[in-house]
Order: C-alpha cells, then sequence, then structure tokens
C-alpha cells in the first residue's frame, strides 16, 4: 500500500544519496518543471590572475557600449574584440580595509574580507569558481583545476604583518581552505590524461557503483509506494545507471586517449612533447625550483586549462600568472629591466611606466592567445570559446596605489548567452561580486546573490 513520501526523500547507502524523481506518492506538492535543454554543451568558467595591477592611463578604452576603441595596452585583443567585454568601473569593497597586495588577492574571487593573520586562523570565503565546482563538479572527472607559476610563499610579510599564504592562493573551497595552484606542466599532464589501467581498476572496485550501495534501500522503498511508483523508480534507477555507464566510459576513453576524436588525441600528444622538451631545458637538480621559460610556462598551463575544458574534465578553473608581488624578472621583453612588482611601484617614473606598460600588455597577449585557443576548437555548431566565460585581471587597479577600486577586468566568451563586443562603463563602485553573481547564472547556477552582491551585472 502507498503512503504520502517526503519530496527530499532519498536513497541512502553507505554515505551515498540519490534523489529521487517526482513520484505520485509525493503530491500534493506541485512539481516543478524541469529546464534542461537536451544535448546542450556545458558553461565553463575560468579566471586568470594576474598580479601588480595595471598602468592605468594606459587600460581604460575610448568610448563606451558597443562603439568603444581598445587601449594600447588592450590592443593584443583587437582581433577578438566581437568576444570581449570590457569592464569599468567594478570594484572589491571587502579589500578597502587591508594594507598592500595580500589583502586584495585572497578575496578577488570571493568578494570577502579576510582574517588579518600571520599564518594561524587564515579566513576568507568560498570563491566563485568553487561555487560552480560545488554544483557541477560531480559531472565531471576534477570538480576544479588550479593552475599557477610561482610555488606557494610561506612566511608573514612584516611590511604589512599578513602571512604570504593569502598571495599565493585565490580558490578557497572554504572560508579557511585554499586550494594550491600546481605550477608543474607536467603533474597536470598526467593527472588530466596518464591514469593508467591499474589505477583505473583499483579506483573502480573502491567506488562501486552508488546505486548498488543503495539497491537495498530502493527494494524497500518499492515496497510503500503504489504500483505506477514503482515503475517510475525502476526507469529512474535505470536511467541512473545509463547515466553512470555513460561517465566511467567517458573516463575511461579521456584516461587512455581510446576512440578520442583524432585532433584532440593529437592535440594531447603534441603538448605532451611541448612539456617534455620544457622540462628538459628546466634545471634538474632535487630540490631546485621549477625554472622554465615564463611565457612558455604560462602557455603550456594554458593549453592544459583549454584540454581540460575540450574533454569535459573540468568545467572550472583558475590560473595565477604570478603570485601577489610577483617579482618576476621581465628583462626578457625589449625595454625592460627588471621585477614585475618593482616596476609596478613607478613612482610616476616615465621609465618605470614604460616598462610597466610592456609587462601589461605581456600579460594581455597570453590572455588573447588562450581566447584564440578556445576559439580554434569547434563544439557542436559554435566553439568551445562560445560555452566558455573567461575573466582575466587584477585584484588591484594600479601596483603603486594598491586601489581595489574600478578593476581592470576584461571577460571573453558568450557563454550563457553574453553578446560581447562591449565596454561596460558600470556606476562607481559596482560590487565586483555583481559579476560574479551574473556568471553563475549564466553558467545555470542560480544564486540569489555571491559576496557582498547588490543584484546581477548583466553582460
Amino acid at each position: 500500500m502507498s503512503k504520502t513520501l517526503s519530496r527530499r526523500t532519498v536513497l541512502r547507502g553507505l554515505g551515498a544519496t540519490v534523489a529521487l524523481p517526482f513520484l505520485d506518492a509525493m503530491r500534493p506538492s506541485r512539481a516543478r518543471a524541469a529546464s534542461v535543454m537536451a544535448g546542450a554543451a556545458p558553461i565553463r568558467m575560468a579566471f586568470l590572475f594576474m598580479p601588480n595591477g595595471v598602468r592605468e592611463d594606459r587600460w581604460t578604452p575610448e568610448g563606451q557600449g558597443t562603439e568603444f576603441k581598445l587601449s594600447p595596452i588592450l590592443s593584443p585583443l583587437e582581433a577578438h574584440k566581437r568576444d570581449i567585454t570590457v569592464l569599468t568601473g567594478l570594484g572589491n569593497r571587502a579589500s578597502l580595509s587591508g594594507d598592500g597586495h595580500y589583502a586584495k588577492t585572497a578575496n578577488w574571487l570571493t568578494g570577502t574580507p579576510i582574517a588579518k593573520t600571520t599564518g594561524k586562523d587564515l579566513h576568507c570565503g568560498v570563491s566563485v569558481d568553487q561555487v560552480l565546482a560545488k554544483e557541477r563538479g560531480h559531472l565531471t572527472r576534477f570538480p576544479s583545476l588550479e593552475l599557477g607559476t610561482d610555488p606557494i610563499m610561506s612566511g608573514v610579510d612584516r611590511n604589512v604583518n599578513y602571512t604570504m599564504l593569502y598571495g599565493s592562493h585565490i580558490a578557497w573551497r572554504t572560508p579557511t581552505s585554499p586550494i594550491p595552484a600546481e605550477i608543474n606542466p607536467r603533474f597536470v599532464f598526467d593527472r588530466l590524461f596518464r591514469e593508467d589501467a591499474a589505477q583505473r581498476k583499483a579506483s573502480a572496485e573502491e567506488n562501486r557503483s552508488v546505486l548498488d550501495l543503495v539497491l537495498a534501500d530502493a527494494k524497500a522503498l518499492r515496497a510503500k509506494v503504489g504500483k505506477e511508483d514503482q515503475q517510475r523508480l525502476d526507469e529512474y534507477l535505470e536511467s541512473l545507471r545509463h547515466i553512470e555507464r555513460r561517465i566511467d566510459a567517458d573516463i575511461a576513453r579521456v584516461a587512455t586517449g581510446e576512440n578520442l576524436d583524432p585532433s584532440v588525441k593529437e592535440s594531447i600528444s603534441q603538448l605532451d612533447k611541448r612539456i617534455a622538451d620544457a622540462m628538459a631545458k628546466a634545471p634538474q637538480h632535487p630540490g631546485s625550483q621549477l625554472r622554465l621559460d615564463h611565457t612558455e610556462h604560462c602557455r603550456l598551463m594554458l593549453d592544459l586549462m583549454a584540454l581540460a575544458f575540450q574533454t569535459d574534465s573540468t568545467r572550472a578553473s583558475t590560473f595565477m600568472f604570478g603570485w601577489a608581488v610577483s617579482g618576476k624578472n621581465f628583462s626578457f621583453l625589449p625595454g625592460v629591466e627588471g621585477g614585475h612588482h618593482q616596476l609596478s611601484h613607478h613612482e610616476g617614473h616615465a621609465d618605470k611606466l614604460d616598462a610597466y606598460e610592456k609587462i601589461n600588455r605581456w600579460h594581455v597577449e597570453q590572455y588573447s592567445y588562450f581566447i584564440e585557443k578556445l576559439k580554434g576548437i569547434r563544439e557542436g555548431e559554435g566553439t568551445l570559446l562560445d560555452n566558455s566565460l573567461v575573466l582575466f585581471g587584477s585584484s588591484i587597479r594600479d601596483g603603486n596605489k594598491h586601489d581595489p577600486r574600478n578593476l581592470p577586468l576584461v571577460l571573453a566568451g558568450h557563454g550563457g548567452g553574453v553578446k560581447g563586443g562591449q565596454h561596460i562603463l558600470a556606476a562607481k563602485d559596482t560590487p565586483l561580486c555583481n559579476l560574479y553573481a551574473g556568471m553563475l547564472n549564466r553558467a545555470g547556477v542560480e544564486v540569489p546573490s555571491f559576496g557582498d552582491s547588490a543584484g546581477l551585472l548583466e553582460v
């Protein structure tokens, strides 16, 4: 005999839970209409962090809306002008009270104040990429992918009395759990594409089918519902089994390279060789810091991110070109002598400003490279860029001022229907988190608010 069930009823077994479809036994609650678009490509989100701000008088485009001219620093994006949205006027109010870079880097993606600490009691917030990872991560091999080029910095910066850990992380799984970025491209490649058969078998045996774990609970439930509900329940469980088998097959397909699209397989092979070549030129002494050509290092990591998106290995990723006060030596650029952080404190000197601008433009060139990569990957009737949202920017406006207002930001891609080809001049001090809330909603993760948002920024 059937009985009324709560709509929150789930099947349980050994810690696993599976939500149920709507059954007659759950009436009289009104069923919510499903609005899943069959066959729709998933939305990917990437956040590319550039340390040390920008030369502000050479950053902002002329004009607004669709009638705008790219600035000298943004000029490398000319070929992608229809695919980008330049954002002016957004600020991170949560970082106004903190000194230096650390209080502005850690919370770039959280929009929450950080706890001032020299190492204990880290506290920031949950970053926007991790909100997406929590909602969509179960659909991919990896919930998120965190990449960088600089090792994690520890210790205390006595100039401002903040732990340097705050400057080494932009992704936060919880307010007290930052996620470190992997800086070795070989480790990332092997993690994504070199899982061997023995590892897969061991993993499969350890993580048996969730549906098998809850089968006993499902059988008990069948006895409590009517015949039509029993049929719906059986059909639902079989559908889940079908999806689970497809996911397992896809994991094996990506990990081994078997039955991959030839272009994907070739891309993986080429990237593997480039990584090998780059690593062969790096110092091999035990304990030595990884020192790759900086341009190639960044492009390898961006290519890994693109392949991770293309193979649907993850849908959320972050990349740090450098840590908060990166002193990366950019003397490899013509006309530049010295480190990034040093030159960002230009004090208005013309020679430093010129070098600072060249470093900014170099970062934009790498962003343009990534956009070009995504545009070159076909997906459905469009490209991977059409199904992505890629934010590039810094957590301060000008490195000499450490000002977190009117941040330098560019959004690329058309995921969720973003038009692109525009310069949005937002009202002064519009919360940065308005953008993040809007991006999440574009990706199908409906949130009423995020961080200190005061609405959704429509892009």
